[in-house]
């Protein structure tokens, strides 16, 4: 009768957060069309984890991963987007 209950901490899904950020920017970073669309998917789907773990009670990695999503995620998709211009340009030229 007296099982242990995990925390609420221990519940969220900081992992399954974290994985979706890194397939993200790994989606942005690939410089072909239409792969950036799927990364702003994966994006929406990693901003609502990050605010599930900040209601399950991990706050840390909710606030990082919400940053990540907001303003780190925006300067992966640039990157991704200038790779995606370079690799036209090396294209066009030859």
């Amino acid at each position: 009768m007296n099982a242990v209950q995990p925390s609420p901490a221990q519940d969220a899904p900081v992992l399954a957060g974290w994985i979706t950020l890194v397939v993200t920017w790994i989606l942005f970073l690939i410089p072909f069309p239409g792969f950036g669309i799927l990364g702003w998917v994966a994006n929406v789907v990693a901003l609502v984890l990050s605010i599930v773990v900040l209601a399950k009670g991990a706050t840390g990695h909710g606030i990082a991963q919400l940053v990540c999503a907001l303003l780190v995620s925006p300067v992966v998709y640039f990157i991704g987007l200038a790779l995606f211009v370079g690799a036209l340009a090396m294209l066009d030229q030859m």
